[in-house]
């Protein structure tokens, strides 16, 4: 048996796993984000040894991708429209809520969320949609969350 003192970051004492989680987050705040794509997954074995179907969206630069649970999935939906290839290219801020209700019942987590920079009238901003209009900066924006309470089946990952 070998032993050796670790001091790495928590992402890397799971490294077989391809998908985010909240601890891989864990004291950043927001971070900006580019979404690369969503991803459609068959029977993928999970952590528990189940397999479960479900769909995932992949940023640039992050080489894991985070499970679209529903609450995430309606955010980007309101925020994009309901064409998953008009999310593509589409800036993001990931945070870690704590409080969330764990899909698999018991205590409550700490979840990976969404949301995306929207403008005092309500529209998505320049900075999350990426569009032609001359960018607003922070402090002109609005930057509001949109949740839904509606949970999927899918726990946080």
């Amino acid at each position: 048996m070998s032993e050796k003192q670790f001091t790495g970051k928590v992402s890397q004492m799971k490294p077989d796993n391809k998908f985010l989680a909240s601890e891989d987050f864990i004291g950043l705040g927001e971070i900006e984000l580019t979404v690369s794509g969503i991803y459609s997954h068959e029977n993928e074995v999970m952590q528990d040894g189940k397999k479960k179907s479900f769909f995932s969206v992949g940023f640039n630069d992050k080489p894991k991708r985070m499970i679209l649970n529903a609450t995430n999935r309606k955010v980007l939906a309101m925020a994009f429209g309901s064409d998953t290839k008009n999310w593509i290219g589409k800036k993001i801020m990931m945070f870690v809520k704590d409080g969330i209700r764990n899909p698999a019942g018991g205590d409550t987590v700490c979840g990976l969320r969404l949301k995306v920079a929207m403008t005092k009238q309500g529209k998505v901003s320049p900075f999350a949609a990426n569009t032609q209009e001359s960018p607003e900066t922070p402090s002109q924006s609005n930057v509001a969350q949109m949740e839904v309470s509606e949970q999927e089946g899918v726990g946080e990952q």
